[in-house]
């Protein structure tokens, strides 16, 4: 954005009061805020039409260059570093960049009165980007799938444990559409049994099955029937019986095998992620101000979602096809956790409006050019927040395929909803060992 050479004079008569040096800063700061940046969501189209061509080596060289605005955008920066460095099969320095972002967060968790005081001033982009509630818990979920993919169980399982602490806080008191995950939980639920924990993972198969309850009012997402055999599995081992029986009832099952007998075979894990995040983008608009009595412009977020290409995933190994299930809609979930933020995102906007308005008029009373200075700071300086952890996946699709211990190629095919195949991939010579999991992994991003 060019600056005028109006604006410049302007900026040149204001600087001869003490008020009017304060007033160009202001509005030079702005200017140069609009002028140096794009918003988050912009800076992405780049990284994304990079993905969409396939091209991982790029779109990390294009997120080294842009780590954004400093220590305020470090988190994100990290988080979407460690899922391109996933989606190229870097697992280990995927879950350094996760650490980091784990430690930033805690750090930055307690925002600081500066950043809160800056927010009301100027707009939400000068607070540090800590992540919304979804994506710390999802922070922990890729975390304990590249410990699993690097056959370290063990230490997803911690990761496992310090997920069930967050979920527990978030879940607290909060009456959200969105505050347990049911994919997490799910999760949980096989590494407790791939450990031979069967009581933990009871408890974590329960809690996933109490959480798509509300998954099926809010994302539309029902329970797995894969969800409904490890319940029944576990409450027979545990001798649950009334448990077994209301499970039994849910999911319309009447065979499945017993933990003792399925212990005997290996189990492939499948989990696809397709497409990506919904982004947010900058909505302007005038409203009018009751405290000011006058229409002022603010800046909303609002999610731009995509269409959902893929209908089905289906899983085939050398004689038998199952389906992967859909566990989480990260587009539903994104879409209601910011539509519920909006009541309070609007309320901060207006009031900055307010403040920067009567700020304006009262130094325009004094001085025609000052008042002109701060109006036009406080116009360009209004911005929404689109930040968001981008690089996520719009759906997570996970399939369960028992197997008597061997070698085998696996398939897999991603169906439109017309049924016609848009992708597929080949796992070739997977080892399946008797009581283990091999956990297979498949992100796939619609090219343009």
């Amino acid at each position: 954005m060019a600056r005028s050479p109006t604006m410049l004079a302007t900026i040149t008569q204001a600087r001869q009061t003490p008020r009017g040096w304060l007033a160009s800063g202001l509005c030079l700061s702005a200017v140069l805020l609009l002028s140096g940046c794009a918003s988050y969501s912009q800076r992405f189209d780049a990284i994304e039409a990079q993905l969409a061509a396939g091209n991982l080596p790029a779109a990390l060289q294009t997120l080294e260059k842009d780590r954004g605005n400093g220590r305020r955008d470090e988190v994100l920066y990290l988080l979407n570093r460690a899922m391109l460095l996933r989606m190229q099969g870097d697992y280990r320095q995927s879950n350094q960049a996760l650490e980091q972002a784990k430690r930033l967060i805690d750090e930055l968790d307690a925002v600081s009165i500066r950043e809160q005081a800056g927010s009301l001033a100027v707009n939400d982009t000068l607070q540090s980007y800590i992540g919304s509630d979804f994506e710390r818990a999802l922070l922990h979920v890729y975390a304990a799938l590249n410990y699993l993919q690097l056959g370290m169980p063990d230490e997803a399982r911690v990761e496992i444990l310090q997920l069930d602490v967050l979920l527990n806080l978030q879940a607290d008191g909060q009456g959200n559409a969105y505050s347990e995950d049911a994919f997490a939980r799910y999760l949980s639920g096989l590494v407790f049994e791939q450990l031979g924990e069967w009581s933990d993972a009871m408890i974590a198969y329960r809690k996933a099955y109490q959480d798509y309850q509300k998954y099926r009012e809010y994302f539309g997402v029902k329970p797995p029937r894969s969800l409904g055999l490890a319940l029944l599995r576990m409450a027979e081992h545990l001798g649950l019986k009334e448990e077994l029986r209301r499970y039994r009832k849910a999911f319309a099952i009447e065979q499945w095998t017993p933990l003792p007998v399925f212990q005997t075979e290996g189990e492939v894990v499948l989990i696809v992620g397709t497409g990506l995040a919904p982004r947010k983008r900058e909505e302007s608009m005038s409203i009018f101000a009751p405290g000011a009595g006058v229409m002022v412009r603010i800046a909303l977020p609002r999610y731009e979602t995509k269409t959902q290409p893929v209908g089905e995933v289906r899983l085939q190994t050398d004689n038998e096809a199952v389906d992967a299930e859909l566990v989480e809609d990260i587009d539903a979930i994104a879409v209601k956790t910011l539509q519920e933020k909006m009541p309070a995102i609007t309320a901060r906007a207006l009031a900055r409006a307010v403040v920067k308005y009567r700020a304006a008029k009262e130094a325009g009373e004094r001085d025609q050019g000052l008042g002109l200075l701060l109006n036009v700071a406080g116009m360009l300086s209004e911005q929404a927040d689109t930040r968001s952890w981008s690089t996520l996946p719009q759906r997570i699709y996970l399939g369960r395929q028992p197997l008597a211990p061997g070698r085998y190629n696996i398939s897999v095919q991603l169906l439109g909803h017309g049924g016609h195949v848009l992708a597929q991939k080949q796992f070739s010579g997977v080892v399946v060992e008797a009581g283990k999991k091999v956990y297979l992994t498949w992100r796939w991003i619609p090219p343009h």
